[in-house]
């Protein structure tokens, strides 16, 4: 399912490694692409809710157990270089699509991911493997993302921003305040979305152009954004997205009862109750919880004979 024509260098791990992102070269095979395409596009909406309304279309879970999907994971070759690149040994938690209508959907602004990473430790490893699945010209229409290198400013603390969230809301509320989904709102994006803010990432971010076959890997540190598809041929442009973990990433239950206060407390539906189900107790091996029997094996990404002897 990897294209066998697709290689890493040296200097390709090392830019990964400085920057936490990094543009894969037509590294999926035109069917799986396709594959990504029919899978994304039988199942995204319009959000429901305030969650992803920025987007025409998105949905989280995703083929998280189909089977061509899965087939990948198990993909020597994949396995191999994804390993080189990070450096650990991985397993697929999720996958997700989106759809941004031309002219109108604005997407996530700048964030990280501490939604899709919020079921383990803020120090375990997480990445993702984002694939858009028509052209992006980045110099034309473009549609895609925007990316900063964890060498100008790296996310972390914005994980340690949003951890704050939730006790300090509930002591306002506690002391009598009315606050809303607004208030959390603004709370949650103005660190890093402030005009001032959004000015200086957009300065120091990189913008690239794809082809279907080529995909971004980023880290859970690399704060990114989407960027609107304006005036030009393509009517939407949908992607779909692959999330890894750490083998040994342990289950945070504590972040996981943070992050579902808004929810409750503010009707933010954030799509999916993926870290609810995928653990329950605190410092629990994710990889080896039972909401993965059945599909461990096949979730692991495999290793190719080089980076096994190695």
């Amino acid at each position: 399912m990897i294209n066998p024509e697709f290689s890493l260098t040296d200097e390709d791990v090392a830019d990964f490694r400085e920057h936490g992102f990094l543009k894969l070269n037509k590294i999926f095979s035109d069917d799986l692409v396709e594959h990504m395409k029919k899978l994304s596009t039988a199942q995204i909406a319009p959000p429901a809710d305030n969650y992803g309304s920025g987007f025409s279309k998105l949905k989280y879970d995703i083929g998280n157990d189909d089977a061509t999907i899965l087939s990948a994971m198990g993909d020597p070759e994949f396995g191999t270089a994804m390993a080189k690149l990070t450096g650990e040994r991985l397993f697929f938690t999720q996958g997700l699509g989106f759809e941004l209508e031309k002219n109108k959907s604005t997407g996530f602004p700048w964030h990280v991911g501490t939604q899709s990473f919020g079921f383990q430790r803020r120090e375990d490893s997480g990445y993702t493997i984002w694939t858009p699945l028509t052209p992006v010209d980045a110099d034309g229409q473009r549609g895609g993302m925007k990316y900063v290198s964890k060498k100008v400013l790296s996310g972390e603390f914005v994980y340690q921003h949003i951890n704050l969230l939730p006790g300090y809301m509930k002591d306002r509320i506690a002391a009598g305040e009315e606050l809303t989904y607004d208030d959390f709102s603004v709370l949650k994006n103005s660190l890093l979305n402030s005009p001032e803010m959004k000015g200086l990432l957009d300065h120091f971010a990189v913008e690239d152009s794809f082809e279907p076959g080529d995909a971004l890997i980023f880290d859970k540190y690399v704060l990114h954004r989407s960027v609107q598809l304006g005036e030009g041929p393509i009517p939407s442009r949908l992607a779909y997205a692959l999330r890894f973990s750490s083998v040994d990433a342990q289950y945070d239950k504590e972040r996981v009862e943070a992050l579902a206060f808004p929810r409750v407390t503010f009707d933010y539906n954030v799509g999916s109750d993926f870290n609810e189900k995928v653990a329950s107790e605190d410092g629990e091996q994710v990889y080896a919880s039972s909401y993965f029997e059945g599909s461990r094996e096949a979730r692991t990404l495999g290793l190719g004979r080089a980076a096994q002897d190695a």
